[in-house]
């Protein structure tokens, strides 16, 4: 894979956490099954590039930490909300 697959798939990853943070905030449901691994696969993908490149796409993996931090956030509030009426 190259550094700009890589950084295709850290960009469509990113987007698609914030899409199901999104979906958490107006109280959808959201399928997180199998995101652990996909983001072991991104990972692993990263540190198969040239060292150089890997470093760029390294820094760019933040992004998914954040997004994924985030994400964390909305079903801890959502958690503790009270249920919406029926």
């Amino acid at each position: 894979m190259r550094a700009v697959e890589v950084f295709r798939d850290i960009v469509d990853m990113t987007r698609e956490i914030d899409e199901a943070r999104a979906l958490v905030h107006r109280g959808q449901t959201v399928d997180l099954a199998g995101i652990d691994g996909r983001v072991r696969d991104l990972c692993l993908s990263a540190t198969e590039l040239p060292k150089a490149e890997g470093v760029a796409c390294a820094g760019a993996l933040d992004g998914v930490v954040h997004a994924l931090d985030r994400l964390a956030a909305a079903l801890r509030m959502a958690e503790r909300a009270p249920p919406a009426p029926r």
